[in-house]
């Protein structure tokens, strides 16, 4: 369905609301009643999809869902639940686990430090710096940060409460604290970031000092630059925080 319907930019305002419009409606072939039984299959083909296109008449995950909900869509039958209707917003409750509520950037930067507390728990004592990262011996990252597989960290580089993706180069005197930075993004010389999300393939230029930022995947910061509490994206792009 996302990759039919590309205007959709946006989970919470976008994706979600229509989602919950969509579980009270009936599936197109339903609504255009017993008429349409000799339309051809040229024409089916050429309509437009809707969301009940996506479902799989086999998908074992809807089986129970009628089952272990509350809610009826109708009274005085002994009907299904739902009337077979087979979109639905559904909870799910955890009994064990962890999880998180992560409707800010300073909520997912931290969710995603909870990550080696969490491994432990799990008694997974794998390292948290990959074997095929290369760290200089003057580069400094912190106990409770996680490098990727073939990132490279330069000299006098200081990481600290972030996690680093793979295939990054992040080169000299460069300072990282409390960052989620994605795969093959680009930190040269003397740059400061402090609380920000970076995306893929970005590239940060000399001296940059950025603060509380998104920064979009493919964004070019010029050297010595200087963000605060920004998101930085391309135009075609659209990102909440």
């Amino acid at each position: 369905m996302w990759a039919c319907a590309m205007t959709i930019t946006s989970l919470r305002s976008e994706l979600i609301p229509h989602l919950v419009r969509k579980q009270f409606s009936s599936p197109a072939s339903l609504q255009q009643g017993l008429d349409n039984k000799e339309e051809d299959q040229k024409k089916k083909e050429q309509a437009s999809l809707d969301i009940y296109s996506f479902i799989k008449e086999d998908n074992s995950l809807l089986k129970p869902a009628p089952d272990n909900s509350c809610w009826n869509d109708h009274r005085g039958d002994m009907n299904e639940t739902l009337h077979e209707g087979k979109v639905r917003c559904y909870v799910h409750i955890m009994k064990e686990g962890l999880c998180y509520r992560v409707n800010t950037l300073g909520l997912y930067i931290e969710a995603n430090r909870q990550v080696p507390k969490l491994l432990l728990n799990l008694g997974l004592e794998e390292s948290l710096v990959h074997g095929s990262a290369q760290i200089t011996d003057r580069g400094m990252v912190g106990s409770d940060s996680i490098i990727g597989s073939s990132t490279q960290i330069g000299e006098k580089t200081s990481i600290k409460h972030s996690i680093i993706g793979s295939m990054c180069n992040i080169k000299d005197k460069v300072k990282i604290t409390n960052c989620i930075i994605m795969n093959s993004v680009t930190i040269e010389e003397g740059c400061c970031l402090q609380g920000s999300v970076i995306c893929h393939n970005a590239v940060i230029e000399k001296g940059a000092d950025i603060k509380d930022c998104l920064i979009g995947s493919d964004q070019r910061l010029e050297t010595k630059a200087k963000h605060v509490n920004e998101v930085i994206v391309g135009t075609e792009q659209l990102m909440e925080i």
